[in-house]
């Protein structure tokens, strides 16, 4: 099928898609995979290489604005005592999910998969109630680290299913560190050059900007680092997200900045990516397998039990509010766009196989429709009970 003609096909979808989760209360990146499993179902379009490509390019784009929800600096300001909690909740969420993995004899991948927390329902939550909610600005905190954490634990997983626990592997990993420090240096280089002459600053990304410069830069930023990491064979998510993490940390005065990155991103490369994620999905299958359903139900529970664990064992003194202490776990309960990144990894090297792929994408959805529906409803009856004759 022409690439053209598919995406004439899927852009109104794309369009459709916020319309339709205002009216049935749905989030928006979930009707857009829903959209796109039903529309290869009906066959209005099928699998091409510019669709791949395009959807991938959405994907990496949406892990490059996660990416620029990151400021560097944040960690320095945390508290001593909240850091510790917060290293101590996914030291709690890996043992747990270790356990789970080797006592239910699943895919090792499990013990990567079951503790993720990802910034982009987080998001969502953000836009909705403000960064200023207690529970969300700790969950805010929590997915920066969690993510970081995810990406570079992917990144040895493919090194391992690819390489084997080889000297390749050990070399791969020497690559990642290697990278990871000279990208360390390099952000402390710029940090004086812009200390010593802060017109540089004005210079890379002007207040008048006639010309765009502040998306060019930014573009060919996150290009050139997604070419590098591809070039050294890591992980491209890895080179998307610190692209975005170095224009959050050096330029977090261009607000306008994030706004157009947001609209774009938002408006058409990441609903891409969601649709082309529908359309890998088989509905005959899915229908004529009930088990998948009963997987992805059981890995919902899984997480949600896990990150209940955590976040009760570590927050719950921090919060002193058990109400704050169930939104937070909800929220942090319902990665749906890092599953679903975990699960074409784990699909593409041979970590799981393509029904254990279907039902974490399952479980994605599952989580981000149940959750989000029971955060808004809380957060609903939270309201009216502190303004009763509210309608």
């Amino acid at each position: 099928m022409n690439d053209f003609l598919i995406l004439a096909i899927v852009t109104p979808l794309v369009v459709l898609a916020p319309y339709v989760s205002k009216v049935i209360r749905m989030p928006v990146a979930v009707l857009e995979i829903l959209f796109g499993m039903l529309g290869a179902y009906a066959g209005l379009f099928a699998p091409s290489h510019g669709f791949d490509l395009m959807a991938e390019v959405g994907f990496l784009f949406l892990m490059f604005l996660c990416g620029m929800e990151v400021d560097l600096y944040m960690f320095k300001q945390l508290d001593k005592s909240l850091l510790k909690r917060i290293l101590g909740y996914f030291g709690v969420l890996y043992v747990l999910s270790s356990t789970i993995t080797l006592s239910a004899k699943l895919p090792a991948l499990y013990i990567i998969i079951l503790p993720i927390v990802s910034l982009g329902m987080i998001m969502t939550l953000v836009r909705e109630y403000g960064k200023e909610v207690p529970w969300l600005d700790l969950v805010l905190k929590v997915g920066v680290l969690g993510e970081l954490t995810s990406i570079v634990l992917l990144v040895i997983v493919d090194g391992i299913y690819l390489h084997g626990l080889s000297s390749q592997l050990s070399r791969t990993l020497g690559i990642l560190l290697a990278f990871m420090v000279a990208l360390v240096g390099l952000v402390q280089l710029f940090k004086i050059l812009f200390w010593w002459f802060p017109r540089l600053k004005l210079f890379i990304m002007p207040p008048d900007n006639e010309s765009n410069q502040d998306i060019r830069f930014t573009i060919m930023l996150f290009f050139g680092l997604v070419v590098i990491v591809g070039w050294l064979k890591l992980e491209l998510v890895l080179g998307a997200f610190l692209a975005g993490t170095i224009v959050s940390t050096f330029f977090p005065h261009k607000h306008e900045l994030f706004d157009k990155l947001n609209d774009v991103g938002f408006g058409f490369f990441v609903p891409l990516f969601f649709v082309h994620v529908g359309s890998t999905l088989d509905l005959k299958l899915i229908i004529a397998n009930p088990g998948l359903i009963s997987h992805a139900c059981a890995i919902v529970c899984a997480m949600f039990a896990l990150h209940v664990s955590a976040s009760f064992t570590l927050f719950g003194r921090h919060f002193r509010n058990l109400w704050h202490t169930g939104l937070f776990a909800l929220s942090a309960s319902m990665p749906l766009t890092f599953l679903i990144t975990a699960a074409s990894v784990g699909l593409r090297v041979g970590a799981i196989d393509q029904n254990t792929y279907y039902s974490l994408v399952i479980a994605a959805i599952f989580e981000g429709v149940l959750f989000t529906s029971t955060i808004k409803f809380l957060m609903r009856a939270k309201s009216l009970q502190k303004n009763p004759h509210s309608s």
